[in-house]
């Protein structure tokens, strides 16, 4: 939403050209440290406590963007903003990945694709229809309220959590699987967020494709993201989740390779989706194996150190890209993507072999 509202937000109050970056930083940095910390305000304050502070604190940035009358209340909401959506999506991907199976995980993060491509229509007719983004704003704040009410009421349905096995080796093996599952999560946003922002910047510069044509690439990409998860949330249950990840990890892989070494079309609109669709099932199938792999007790913790390394990953991997590709050539976002998605696969064949045993591992992932 505020990329679209920027323009429009920039003009009334009187706020610098480069200030969106200050806006997404104090959201970046609230985001973070919320996600970081939501494992242990869920031991403190309790599953519905945790889910109610999130969505008021989300509700309440979006309302202070509402009404704000000058520049620097806008920091504030973004701020406030950030540290709702942080704890927000730490605390529902736990509890996702601690009650539900592998579909519900999907059907979660299809949610979320969907939802993201839903504000950009909702700043845009509003600023149709009143020359403000003040309505939008007011428009998501009233939907983060009924999400609270909606929770308090259901909070009855909310039992305890049957506790998992962890792994057999003990509170290392804990360790080593959280810390690879961090490393993990940071270098796959840098992947997805890579691919996602610099496609188009790659294929236009120097002219390899027209601009139609690019932008139509990257709807693709984030429609075959998209798709994917609604795929894992329908036939989720059909393969084992290693295999998913498998498939996931080095499809990833492949589809790089693809995308740097084939012509200009044929990377745009058949390698680019592929990357989309192999990325889709990732992170839901890392959330959901969590709490499989070093049990309930230390999930809710380890979920939240994930979803902060990911945001870690958002805000510098995809910058880093961008430096390369103005300091040698746009052409480098292939080798790039290649190099990323190659230490992706080395993470993952090393926490594969972290969790000890194939027979054990063959019980975890059953």
């Amino acid at each position: 939403m505020l990329g679209i509202a920027w323009p429009s937000m920039r003009s009334s109050l009187d706020a610098p050209f480069a200030g969106l970056g200050l806006l997404v930083a104090a959201m970046t940095v609230a985001q973070f440290a919320a996600s970081a910390v939501s494992g242990l305000l869920r031991e403190r304050l309790g599953t519905i406590a945790l889910l109610l502070t999130s969505v008021g604190a989300a509700a309440g940035g979006l309302a202070i963007f509402a009404i704000a009358n000058g520049w620097w209340a806008t920091i504030l909401a973004s701020a406030v903003l950030g540290c709702g959506l942080g704890l927000l999506d730490a605390a529902v991907n736990t509890e996702a990945a601690l009650r539900g199976d592998l579909r519900f995980m999907g059907a979660l993060h299809g949610a979320w694709a969907i939802g993201a491509s839903l504000g950009p229509p909702l700043v845009g007719a509003t600023l149709v229809a009143s020359d403000s983004w003040r309505p939008a704003y007011v428009a998501a704040a009233a939907a983060f309220t009924l999400l609270g009410l909606a929770t308090y009421a259901v909070r009855t349905d909310i039992g305890d959590v049957p506790e998992l096995e962890a792994a057999p080796s003990g509170e290392r093996s804990i360790g080593r699987t959280v810390v690879l599952g961090c490393a993990l999560m940071f270098v796959y946003v840098g992947v997805e967020l890579g691919a996602g922002q610099w496609t188009y910047t790659r294929f236009t510069v120097n002219a390899s494709l027209s601009d139609g044509l690019a932008g139509l690439a990257v709807f693709l990409y984030w429609s075959a993201l998209a798709a994917g998860r609604v795929a894992l949330a329908v036939y989720g249950d059909r393969v084992a989740p290693a295999r998913l990840f498998d498939i996931s990890v080095f499809g990833a892989l492949a589809s790089t390779v693809a995308f740097s070494v084939l012509p200009a079309p044929a990377a745009a609109l058949v390698a680019l989706p592929c990357l989309g669709a192999t990325l889709s099932v990732f992170v839901p199938v890392l959330l959901y194996l969590t709490p499989r792999r070093i049990g309930s007790a230390a999930a809710p913790r380890a979920i939240g150190y994930q979803v902060a390394a990911g945001m870690i990953g958002a805000a510098s991997l995809p910058a880093a890209v961008g430096l390369l590709m103005q300091s040698i050539d746009v052409a480098v976002l292939g080798p790039c993507l290649v190099a990323m998605a190659a230490v992706l696969a080395g993470l993952h064949v090393a926490s594969t072999r972290s969790l000890g045993a194939p027979g054990y591992a063959r019980q975890l992932f059953r």
